[in-house]
């Protein structure tokens, strides 16, 4: 490893689960050896740089020992579209992680302050989703769910790079959904070829081939069984990102099932069109 500071952006608007998700970054932050910078934009006229950073202030008084050790940083911005601003931020700090905390909730109303999907929209940054319920201490197992979606993949350089940060164990599980030959063939070729890029360098795994009919239920029992810590997804032209994480009435019983964090990574082929079909 070299010098390179380490850095995980983490947004607030000071509430209980961005003082949450702001708790468990400085638990990632003492695992990985990295700075938290701690952003909060003003959406408020009351609002002032001095009277945030003295929020921000009370955020890491009220974390108590969590703080001690790790080096945080104030990233006050002046008021615009949240998101907007927030993934602006984000952009100047260039961190290794960004972590985002939200909530489930029922009908319109899904997600605290800021969109968490719109900022996964727009960062090029893997984020670290978090419900208030879930942990980022003693991460040591990573679900890597496959599928046939080419885009699948595209999370294997970032969940390696999260493995070797935690010196955890990555869960390679196929999942065949309804597959005739053809398909267990070609899904059997890209878990060869991604089980070849852990051993090059070095990543402990297991794989697992599961078959079923619902790729989120077969993930999260899994998950749940394996007592996995932290699951890797793909936001990506469908809607399973947004189901898994708002999820229809029946998802929101699969998630009630689980407390374990999302490591998101963004499709190299998303794209702003598909925004319409993925709000839910």
């Amino acid at each position: 490893m070299d010098d390179t500071i380490r850095k995980i952006a983490v947004c607030t608007d000071f509430t209980s689960i961005a003082q949450h998700s702001f708790d468990e970054s400085l638990r990632f932050a003492k695992t990985i050896n990295a700075e938290v910078h701690l952003v909060h934009i003003l959406n408020d006229e009351k609002e002032t740089v001095v009277t945030a950073e003295q929020r921000m202030i009370d955020v890491v008084k009220q974390a108590g020992e969590l703080s001690k050790g790790v080096d945080i940083k104030f990233v006050v911005a002046e008021d615009g579209n949240v998101v907007d601003r927030i993934n602006e931020e984000v952009n100047k700090i260039d961190p290794d992680y960004f972590v985002v905390g939200y909530q489930l909730k029922k009908g319109m109303d899904r997600f605290f302050g800021p969109n968490i999907i719109k900022i996964v929209q727009g960062t090029k940054y893997p984020v670290i989703a978090i419900k208030e319920d879930e942990t980022l201490d003693d991460m040591k197992k990573v679900l890597f769910p496959l599928n046939l979606n080419d885009y699948a993949r595209q999370k294997t350089v970032h969940t390696m790079r999260l493995a070797l940060d935690l010196g955890a164990t990555i869960h390679l599980v196929g999942l065949a959904v309804d597959f005739t030959q053809n398909d267990n063939k070609k899904l059997k070729v890209y878990l060869n070829q991604i089980k070849e890029q852990f051993e090059k360098y070095k990543i402990p795994y297991v794989s697992e081939w599961l078959e079923g009919d619902d790729e989120t239920n077969m993930a999260v029992d899994y998950a749940n069984v394996n007592d996995i810590d932290i699951i890797a997804k793909v936001f990506d032209h469908n809607t399973s990102l947004i189901d898994m994480i708002t999820g229809s009435s029946e998802d929101d019983i699969v998630l009630a099932k689980t407390n374990i964090p999302l490591y998101i990574v963004k499709s190299h082929e998303y794209t702003v069109g598909s925004w319409s079909t993925m709000r839910g």
